[in-house]
């Protein structure tokens, strides 16, 4: 390891301020961009819940602050993830530093929505099927994870559809089991036998499925999106494609439940990326999800920082996500 990597291990990947800095540079780029684009409230169809809290963000200014702390929350998450099951082997808080960044590049992350809750508790899900790596009983940690992704789904009614992908993940961790199956659909189903019954007692069940409904609204047109969007869209597959395959070096020599946890995190990417363009037109859940994962990709393969080219594919990669935020600052 030579003389530039060690220190940008050492002043940048495990250095205690760097989560601080960080943070204190995307409240700056948060504030910026809010100060300068116009934020227009959305409906949210898909979400159970959103219509009762929404009117408390109904304020811009609540409104970000409110998204904002949604994003700490997230990000300290995956960071108590990485730190419970030892998913990078060295002292690092880069999942947060660069989570953070991730989250504030576009001005859609700037708005409180129901798509930040529900990523909350399909990220909440994946301490569960973690710790069910070689467990003697997985079935009650398949339970509580079939009811955080339903939770998520009482906020965003698309986070149901990762229930399939979790009853992949429970294979994957340990064997296939037809009880942890049962249990992990029984803990979402119910949730939302509770959320039934709250619309029933109101006499309004037709309420209660018109989500659903929208499962049916798949777009298999190619999407029309403006110049920018398709330079942003690009910019997300590209860096996901590269540092997918970057990752693959250092995953490699990494313990067994690191290479299932970041095999399933590839795997909700990709089916994040083919949701969001059968779904584009109805959530941007799948967005946050993507964001989200291939930072912590991103962090994963800095935090194993070797050599000077790493360091400086680093910076240009920070200069990449900084001109692409000036850009949607300008067009918007």
């Amino acid at each position: 390891m030579n003389r530039i990597s060690r220190r940008f291990k050492r002043n940048i990947v495990e250095s205690r301020f760097t989560p601080i800095v960080f943070a204190l540079i995307d409240i700056a780029m948060r504030l910026v961009m809010f100060l300068s684009v116009d934020l227009q409230q959305q409906e949210y169809p898909t979400s159970f819940v959103w219509k009762v809290i929404s009117p408390f963000f109904a304020n811009n200014w609540v409104s970000l602050a409110g998204s904002t702390f949604s994003i700490f929350a997230i990000a300290y998450t995956i960071s108590q993830l990485n730190l419970r099951f030892t998913l990078i082997r060295f002292r690092t808080a880069f999942p947060f530093s660069l989570m953070v960044v991730f989250l504030s590049i576009h001005p859609f992350f700037l708005q409180m929505s129901p798509s930040y809750v529900s990523t909350f508790f399909i990220l909440l899900a994946l301490f569960p099927l973690l710790h069910s790596y070689q467990h003697h009983s997985p079935n009650i940690l398949a339970f509580k994870s079939g009811v955080l992704l339903a939770i998520a789904g009482t906020f965003q009614v698309y986070a149901l559809v990762f229930i399939l992908l979790w009853w992949y993940g429970k294979t994957s961790m340990h064997s296939f089991r037809i009880k942890s199956f049962i249990a992990l659909t029984l803990g979402a189903f119910l949730v939302f036998w509770n959320v039934a019954g709250f619309y029933f007692i109101f006499d309004d069940l037709q309420s209660f499925l018109i989500p659903f409904t929208y499962f049916a609204k798949i777009e298999l047109a190619l999407p029309i999106f403006s110049l920018p969007q398709w330079i942003g869209i690009g910019i997300m597959v590209l860096l996901s494609v590269i540092f997918l395959t970057l990752d693959l070096s250092v995953y490699i020599r990494e313990r067994v439940l690191t290479q299932k946890t970041l095999s399933f995190i590839t795997t909700i990417i990709i089916f994040s990326f083919l949701l969001h363009f059968i779904y584009f037109r109805q959530t941007l859940l799948f967005v946050y999800l993507i964001a989200i994962l291939v930072s912590f990709v991103i962090a994963h393969y800095y935090s194993h920082t070797k050599t000077k080219w790493q360091v400086y594919s680093f910076i240009l990669l920070l200069a990449g996500l900084f001109i692409v935020y000036v850009n949607y600052l300008i067009q918007y």
